[in-house]
């Protein structure tokens, strides 16, 4: 799995324990939906990890 695909699973994770958590409580479940955001937001990819991005080719390469 990819750094991305970890912290896409990551962020959906913490979003339904956040409803778990606060089931009752609609002013908590909104805070925490957006601390959970602007965390996020802050995120900045480092460089090594840009590079596992490959572009995508229509003809796959022939191995000899």
């Amino acid at each position: 799995m990819g750094q991305a695909a970890k912290v896409l699973q990551l962020y959906k994770t913490l979003h339904r324990t956040r409803q778990q958590v606060f089931k009752n409580d609609t002013r908590a479940l909104e805070a925490a939906r957006i601390k959970i955001n602007e965390e996020f937001k802050k995120l900045v990819p480092r460089e090594e990890l840009l590079v596992e991005n490959v572009p995508y080719c229509d003809a796959p390469t022939q191995k000899q």
